[in-house]
């Protein structure tokens, strides 16, 4: 095509040839399960080994399929195409991340927070028994404050990279991804960027200022809840991207062949499932908003003028599919209005096809105290929906039932 494509093109067609053989192709991805291939000689063998078919912690087949969608979606017009390496988990891109940046000079991450709780965990635990030192900024619970200058306040000449979300769990504030990015490299240390709740067809982070990208697979983009897996994008103007497919090996954190599979079916309906999705989300938002039952609701834009105009700069393709409300009554309430619920299911992971609710108090954020979850504005009360593509009056009508339940106690 001579003509730009849109993501939602890219995704439907993801990991499909055209048919240009005489005898065709499959019109879905094949699937491979073998560990290893045999060989005739050593020659043969020798020239395989600088591939990656030859062994499946390698990462070849189905895995590298899946990779070469996501590139696709992640690279921005006009630029090169980014590197990439699918994972076992979100957390394992993180792990193989923090594996490209931190040298012995460099040491320190900077986490923005609030974040996924398993990110801090990841670098302050296992990693920091390795070295890793860990720092965090907290941003204000109502999205004020100069995003890039409270994270330049934080850095110094031992910081290898700064990680960040651009929407934040479970808070669902946006970040001000160029303005900590351009801090990020002011230090000389890498951005990276987890854009678990803002996939490609909504944000290419790289156009923003990420030197790496993460996404967790299992969430929105796979999109069925059968899959777990991650991948990890490294932008090849960065020097991490020479190492990428060696720390990759040798970590062994790859996707299997069939997760993958399952993750490139799910892709083909991204495009579909994220832009219903995005509008459920902004419609509830605004059912939300003017509940007696709530004290908060916390969705993209709607935290002011600043906010408004950074979610129009970045998520001008939709807002994503989460929000989270803050109800009156704390803990009490939310049991009461979970227990209120009728199809929508608790579940302590998002990006379902349909709609689920998450309690970030005893999922996500459960291994933080109370004193510092409500340092990061995470109250008792707080209730976290991932949207699904139901018809919006039904969510309407379920939620309203919901909250008249915890209302009456």
């Amino acid at each position: 095509m001579t003509r730009p494509v849109d993501p939602s093109t890219t995704t439907a067609r993801a990991g499909l040839g055209r048919g240009d053989t005489g005898d065709g192709v499959d019109l879905v991805a094949p699937l491979s399960l073998a560990s290893v291939r045999a060989y005739a000689d050593l020659p043969s063998v020798d020239e395989a080994m600088e591939g990656r078919n030859t062994y499946r912690r390698y990462g070849g087949g189905n895995p590298q399929r899946l990779e070469e969608a996501l590139i696709e979606l992640e690279t921005v017009r006009g630029r090169a195409a980014p590197v990439a390496r699918v994972t076992s988990s979100g957390q394992a891109a993180l792990l193989l991340a923090a594996t490209l940046v931190v040298t012995p000079s460099r040491p320190r991450v900077v986490v923005v927070r609030p974040c996924y709780g398993g990110t801090d965990a990841l670098l302050a635990g296992p990693l920091g028994n390795l070295g890793v030192r860990m720092s965090t900024v907290d941003l204000p619970p109502d999205g004020s404050g100069d995003h890039g200058a409270l994270v330049a306040a934080a850095l110094g000449p031992d910081v290898a990279a700064v990680v960040t979300e651009v929407i934040t769990n479970p808070l669902i504030g946006l970040i001000d991804v160029p303005a900590v990015a351009a801090a990020a490299h002011q230090a000389g240390a890498a951005a990276i960027v987890d854009s678990t709740f803002t996939p490609p067809v909504l944000l290419q982070a790289f156009a923003h200022g990420a030197d790496l990208v993460i996404h967790s697979l299992t969430k929105h983009l796979a999109g069925h809840s059968d899959v777990c897996g991650g991948i990890l994008l490294v932008d090849t103007a960065h020097e991490a991207s020479d190492w990428l497919d060696a720390n990759a090996r040798l970590l062994g954190c790859n996707l299997s062949p069939f997760d993958s599979w399952l993750a490139l079916r799910g892709l083909r309906t991204a495009g579909l499932r994220i832009e219903r999705c995005s509008e459920n989300a902004a419609a509830l938002a605004t059912f939300f908003g003017g509940r007696s039952e709530l004290q908060a609701v916390y969705y993209p834009g709607i935290r002011g003028d600043r906010d408004a105009a950074l979610a129009a700069k970045l998520l001008d393709h939709g807002r994503g599919a989460m929000l989270s409300i803050d109800l009156r009554g704390g803990g009490t309430a939310a049991d009461a209005f979970i227990r209120g619920l009728d199809g929508i299911r608790l579940a302590p992971s998002l990006g379902d096809v349909a709609t689920t609710v998450s309690y970030p108090t005893s999922t996500s954020h459960r291994g933080l105290s109370p004193q510092q979850r409500a340092a990061l504005g995470i109250g008792d009360g707080l209730v976290r929906i991932s949207v699904g593509i139901e018809h919006i009056d039904d969510l309407k009508a379920e939620f309203d039932a919901a909250l008249v339940a915890a209302s009456a106690g």
